[in-house]
């Protein structure tokens, strides 16, 4: 019977995709950016998409502050689509805000939350950025639910290495046989859990195919699956 659960955070609970994409929009409209010669937002966003994911991915190596990654990120898709750059920090400024202030959650994690709340403590681990997670938790009202966070850029270590769930679990006071970590990655959270040696519940809302050779304790489709599940493992 497990004691405690564990969260992974974007595309487990929250919704990153869908508050990326408004933040992005928001920021467009805010700068006007659609006056510019030629500028098309679908375009921008493609050119966008890989130049951030290139320094969101060097950010650690590179010691990059998120500042420093959007700015960056903005500048270059600018420059390739032969516009001024100079707006790009105040466009990465802008961006951050609304992020941060903006908190869109998956299908049914507010019901499973509520359901669990009280009975189990819950905790986060997220390679995220502490600020934005934060303050996203506390926009979409779902702060109070949390025994713990673990955020990689507070706790200097990250998914998926052993010792932000071993932070983890020290916190919740249990022994990690009675842990059960909840994500939607089998690179960072399935292999962080399997270092870690506790039990992981896949989220697999999109139903895709599972290399046999990767074997979660739980492979779920649907938050709500959750909450049953733990019950039939209480009862057994």
């Amino acid at each position: 019977m497990y004691k405690a659960i564990l969260f992974d955070l974007d595309q487990t609970l929250l919704d990153y995709n869908a508050s990326e994409f408004e933040s992005m929009q928001n920021t467009i409209m805010h700068h006007r950016l659609f006056e510019l010669a030629g500028f098309e937002e679908e375009r921008f966003r493609s050119m966008y998409a890989p130049i951030n994911w290139t320094y969101w991915s060097e950010r650690t190596e590179r010691k990059l502050h998120i500042s420093q990654v959007l700015n960056y990120s903005f500048r270059d898709t600018l420059v390739q689509m032969g516009h001024d750059d100079t707006l790009s920090i105040d466009l990465a400024e802008t961006y951050w805000e609304f992020f941060c202030s903006n908190c869109h959650l998956m299908d049914g994690t507010q019901g499973l939350l509520s359901a669990l709340h009280g009975r189990y403590p819950l905790g986060v681990i997220s390679n995220g950025v502490g600020e934005a997670q934060r303050r996203r938790l506390l926009a979409g009202g779902l702060s109070h639910y949390f025994d713990h966070l673990f955020i990689s850029d507070e706790v200097d270590c990250r998914k998926p290495e052993r010792q932000i769930f071993d932070l983890a679990i020290q916190a919740l006071g249990v022994d990690r046989q009675q842990v059960l970590f909840v994500g939607d990655s089998l690179t960072d959270d399935y292999a962080g859990a399997r270092n870690a040696e506790i039990d992981f519940c896949y989220f697999n809302p999109g139903r895709g195919s599972v290399d046999p050779t990767i074997q979660p304790t739980f492979i779920i489709h649907s938050l709500s699956e959750l909450n049953a599940l733990l019950a039939m493992k209480k009862n057994e």
